[in-house]
């Protein structure tokens, strides 16, 4: 789609030779919109093999496209509404770095676990993953109850009906008594972290209130996996397992810009309010989020 001043006109980027190769390009277009992880690997793989018109096509749209996906937030309104081919959810989250044809170590299977320079840590091309899938499930899951608690501590319904903040701590003591309007706010962070892992991009915080939600959801993911065994053992049943699964130091040194906010977290004294609405200024070197987007409850 795009505007040249008469409003927005479908045009042909490419032509193809079937259906299916053509919702596997688009959807690979639509990761790189989405910033998913595995996006520009899955690009590679659709356009393998693919003829040079195609190819050079498609590298004319990209820029366009990762601009869109730094710049506006909402570009990928629409497209986070299209079904994605292949993996969805957590699945879209790799289990290893390794693209299978090392240049360094060479072919490396099964997650790296025959290669002894990637086991030596010698080779910075099959680094062990980030976020596997599994590690983002009990993250997301984490994060999904942690907004439940934040939005009955608003509403005065489930944990915390008697008004006060429930077990997990997701609202904390400097700003539980703050107004409706800065907590539904608070509560959504948690939700717009959860909504990342779900198209499969990192779970980045946009703004302080975000950095306070993703560490909260850290800290309770590590206590789930240690804990709740049951609950683990049901969240990872369908996922693939991954040498690097479950590591929570991992997380809280990569995902978060700095750790200014982590004073906030122990802090036991109500905060004012203008100090509080600096908590939502956007950080000014990532993506902001979608303004129009809504509220779970």
């Amino acid at each position: 789609m795009i505007d040249r001043g008469d409003g927005p006109e479908a045009e042909i980027l490419v032509n193809l030779p079937d259906a299916p190769s053509a919702t596997m390009l688009a959807s690979a277009l639509n990761g790189i919109l989405l910033q998913r992880i595995t996006a520009e690997r899955h690009l590679s793989a659709v356009l393998d093999g693919a003829p040079d018109p195609v190819r050079a096509a498609v590298g004319g749209v990209l820029p366009t496209l990762m601009a869109a996906a730094s710049e506006d937030p909402a570009a990928s309104r629409v497209a986070r509404q299209l079904p994605t081919i292949g993996d969805e959810g957590f699945l879209q989250f790799p289990t290893t770095n390794c693209p299978g044809r090392c240049e360094f170590c060479g072919t490396c299977r099964d997650d790296c676990a025959a290669c002894p320079a990637c086991a030596d840590g010698e080779c910075e091309i099959c680094l062990p993953a980030i976020l596997t899938p599994r590690t983002a499930a009990v993250l997301g899951h984490a994060l999904a109850i942690l907004a439940d608690e934040a939005y009955d501590y608003i509403y005065r319904t489930g944990l915390c009906r008697d008004g006060q903040p429930g077990p997990l701590g997701a609202v904390l003591p400097c700003i539980a008594d703050l107004d409706e309007w800065f907590l539904r706010r608070y509560a959504r962070t948690f939700d717009d972290l959860s909504s990342d892992l779900q198209i499969g991009r990192y779970p980045t915080p946009t703004c302080t209130a975000e950095e306070i939600a993703l560490d909260l959801a850290i800290q309770d993911a590590e206590r789930l996996y240690s804990d709740e065994d049951e609950l683990v053992t049901d969240l990872e049943a369908s996922l693939p397992a991954s040498k690097a699964d479950y590591n929570w130091n991992t997380l809280q040194d990569v995902l978060f810009q700095d750790k200014d906010y982590e004073g906030l977290l122990s802090h036991r004294f109500p905060i004012e309010t203008g100090e509080a609405e600096a908590w939502f200024e956007e950080f000014g070197n990532v993506p902001p989020r979608d303004r129009h987007r809504g509220f779970r409850r």
